[in-house]
């Protein structure tokens, strides 16, 4: 059972309602799904949610994906699987089978067998995407450059934060447990759901092994080359630097990346304005949240960020060492475990939160803010798998965002 309702435009403030409009007319539906769980904390964060989803859903419009449908939907499947994202699954199924993906395709996945026949570009997504979600959450060099050479730099970035994107949505939309409605069902073909498998995690009676130190060798250089002026991109693309800047003050390095597909980084650079600056969670949760999604992530980028902010904040040395090597101290305050039992549900096990964690979460943070938390875990995935992807090494200035 969902465990949000929707909110309705006229129990918004006045100076709120103008979002809960956006999101409609830049999705031509009704507010349905992640969207409901977003309206419960902030209409704006819905609505720049909206926008970036809007590049990856549209079909025949110029602000649209140069992937093809097929790519997308292909992606949206394997996401939907790795995450345990029922909604997700119902949402994008019909539109991959429509874009060409084979039935029996689709049913190995759900059934999480491997699929058989897939074409050469369907191997490629297969074997990419599951490097990147799985293991030290890094692609070899054989296959990112396979992909490279299939999809371009543009492409490749763009099938990054789709697979990432679908993560932002989905992680929100299970920890809410947000199921699709029978108005929402009968607008589609019939399709078999996605089937949630596995228990949430949890710590009791479970021997789990250190995590590796973070990964990276400083030595690398990025997989792409860095944009970050205005003569890197061609004068139609430069307003999108411009809008990068004006949320920032200048470009990060993963929006140095993500420029190659410059409408794509002002989208995104939009939404984590967002939790920069505007989000409701107090200053030493918000640099915590960070930290926990790039240390399951085994992210530098984005544990660099956090640690940095995290200390701007007073979050204590021992609970940073702690958290980097997987040996919390014992001595965390309610609010402190609170935060972890959830975002390490969220992030581990099925993905899901059981009925106790949401519980204590939820009267501990109120909706809200557990709203933002899992919006947050979601937009750092993102980040992560571009910064773990395509190699950026952290931002040592402490002075500037990078994220």
């Amino acid at each position: 059972m969902s465990r949000l309702r929707a909110v309705e435009r006229d129990t918004l403030p006045q100076d709120q309602r103008r979002f809960h409009d956006a999101v409609k007319a830049i999705r031509r539906r009704p507010v349905t799904g992640p969207f409901i769980v977003l309206m419960n904390s902030s209409p704006d964060l819905a609505a720049r949610f909206a926008h970036l989803g809007h590049y990856f859903h549209s079909r025949g419009q110029a602000d649209e994906s140069i992937l093809s449908m097929r790519v997308r939907g292909f992606a949206s499947l394997i996401g939907s699987r790795a995450l345990n994202a029922p909604y997700e699954w119902s949402a994008w199924v019909n539109w991959a089978i429509e874009a060409g993906v084979p039935q029996d395709t689709v049913d190995a996945i759900r059934e999480g067998r491997p699929p058989q026949n897939l074409t050469a570009e369907e191997a490629l997504i297969t074997d990419f995407c599951t490097q990147l979600i799985s293991g030290n959450h890094r692609v070899c060099d054989k296959t990112f450059k396979a992909a490279l050479d299939h999809f371009g730099a543009q492409g490749l970035v763009e099938l990054v934060v789709t697979f990432g994107y679908f993560a932002m949505i989905a992680l929100p939309l299970n920890a809410f447990e947000i199921q699709m409605s029978a108005e929402q069902k009968a607008l589609r073909k019939p399709f078999a759901p996605l089937v949630v498998l596995g228990t949430p995690w949890s710590d009791t009676g479970v021997v789990r092994p250190g995590l590796p130190p973070i990964a990276g060798d400083p030595a690398n250089s990025p997989r792409l080359p860095l944009l970050s002026a205005h003569d890197d991109l061609a004068p139609a693309h430069q307003h999108f630097l411009d809008r990068i800047i004006l949320t920032r003050g200048w470009i990060a390095g993963a929006f140095q990346i993500l420029l190659h597909t410059p409408d794509v980084a002002a989208r995104v650079a939009n939404i984590g304005a967002f939790f920069l600056y505007e989000t409701i969670l107090p200053p030493t949760l918000r640099p915590l949240t960070w930290l926990i999604t790039a240390r399951e992530l085994d992210c530098n980028y984005a544990w660099r960020a956090g640690m940095n902010a995290a200390r701007a904040a007073g979050v204590g040395a021992a609970l940073i060492a702690g958290l980097e090597n997987d040996r919390l101290p014992s001595a965390l305050t309610a609010e402190e475990k609170t935060l972890f039992d959830f975002c390490y549900q969220l992030l581990r096990g099925n993905h899901h939160v059981s009925d106790a964690t949401y519980c204590t979460t939820v009267d501990h943070f109120g909706v809200p803010a557990s709203v933002q938390i899992a919006a947050t875990i979601g937009y750092v995935v993102m980040l992560g798998l571009v910064a773990n992807a395509f190699d950026i090494m952290p931002v040592d200035d402490a002075s500037r965002p990078a994220l």
